[in-house]
């Protein structure tokens, strides 16, 4: 794949980790949380009130304690169910607390955008960009295996585009002065690794579609491969089409979806396009073990996308997602040869024949119903979400359709 002008603009210099999901992330977190000095962003759609979200409150309740400006912003519809008590126990100790939107407006029954993403960013020098949340089904335990979902910790010049756009999702016009972050990184290190890469939005309200347009990008350019594990795949019409024109020319691409969804309507809408996605000669594989929650994709063995953005209507135009992009040989090989030896120890090939034996009629009108049900709904949150006063993005009936 030679470079695509939609992937300008990475930036050299960096440090980068992958992180997957389980301990591993959750301590990463807590790492970056105890060692900063300075001031904590920590954006997120979920945090439960149990172990795994409780053990990051209180991370950031010791770092609020010993002088660090710390900002907590949860989606207001992920994060729903925490009690009075919790709630309290934040907000006494120092941390600068709020939840991001209700889910309507009172000007016209109109729908905000979610808080998808998920961001934790450490004194404007380290950042943990991901789709995992914070809750017991991301950490899982000795009886249950933790949902299959990847992160990037990095460090280097896109802290501060980093600090840029959290700053720009905490600062709404309602939070006094004294509680509105003003912090700036007049400098940052350059590391040694070297590492390229871009953090990349999707926020339509603010017309970036950053990581929509480098997966497009990428399926108009990928010369040998693509692999993409995606939890909640539902692509609109340009993008399937893109998909099949990358398959059909000759490009090898796997795509690796949940056996078992905790979302059973998007799985069985899902399968519904198995028929169209095999006979464009892409390979579906289904992850085994437990939930596959993640959005990550690699191109080539030179591009790779990790972050909270799902192939689907509401990733589009109903959420804010960030996703990092890292242009860089190695890390990328290294993360496609991990991808690889998922699919071959822990998923299942579905071909097009097992596919056509496995299919009854009662299975594709389940699926065929899902698909209708969600791509209506996804249309009528698309109409709730847009702003009337913005200028309209051009589009196609094929775009907005799942």
């Amino acid at each position: 794949m030679k470079k695509p002008s939609g992937l300008s603009g990475y930036k050299g210099g960096h440090y980068v980790e992958l992180l997957r999901g389980g301990e591993p992330f959750f301590a990463a977190v807590e790492k970056i949380i105890d060692e900063a000095r300075h001031f904590i962003h920590f954006q997120t759609y979920i945090l439960d009130e149990d172990e795994t979200g409780t053990r990051m409150v209180k991370a950031l309740i010791r770092a609020a304690e010993r002088g660090v400006r710390t900002y907590l912003l949860l989606d207001a519809y992920g994060t729903k169910y925490l009690s009075k008590d919790f709630i309290d126990s934040i907000e006494n100790s120092g941390i600068l607390f709020r939840f991001f939107s209700p889910t309507f407006t009172g000007k016209g029954f109109q729908l905000n955008l979610r808080l998808h993403s998920k961001v934790v960013l450490a004194d404007g020098e380290a950042a943990i960009i991901g789709g995992m949340n914070f809750a017991n089904r991301y950490h899982g335990s000795p009886r249950k295996k933790e949902w299959l979902d990847f992160a990037v910790l990095f460090r280097g010049p896109q802290c501060v585009h980093t600090l840029s756009i959290l700053k720009r999702l905490w600062n709404k016009t309602f939070i006094s002065k004294e509680e509105r972050s003003q912090e700036t990184v007049d400098t940052h290190l350059f590391y040694r690794e070297d590492i390229r890469l871009k953090v990349l939005q999707n926020n339509w309200y603010r017309n970036k579609m950053e990581i929509s347009k480098s997966y497009r990008e990428i399926f108009r350019l990928a010369g040998s491969r693509i692999i993409i594990f995606n939890s909640y795949f539902l692509p609109a019409g340009n993008e399937r089409k893109l998909m099949r024109n990358a398959g059909l020319r000759g490009v090898d691409i796997s795509v690796v979806f949940s056996a078992e969804s905790d979302a059973p309507v998007f799985k069985k809408a899902t399968e519904f396009l198995y028929d169209f996605i095999l006979k464009s000669r892409i390979r579906i594989y289904e992850y085994l073990p437990s939930n596959l929650h993640a959005k990550v994709a690699t191109v080539d063995g030179m591009w790779c996308t990790v972050g909270s953005y799902n192939m689907n209507h509401l990733s589009d135009y109903a959420s804010i997602e960030i996703n990092v992009g890292i242009l860089d040989d190695k890390f990328t090989k290294n993360f496609e040869k991990e991808l690889t030896e998922i699919i071959r120890n822990d998923c299942r090939e579905i071909t097009l024949e097992e596919y056509s034996r496995r299919r009854r009629w009662y299975s594709q009108f389940a699926g065929w119903l899902s698909y209708q049900v969600l791509r209506l709904l996804m249309r009528i949150t698309y109409q709730m979400t847009t702003k009337k006063s913005k200028p309209r993005i051009s589009y196609t009936a094929s775009d907005i359709t799942r």
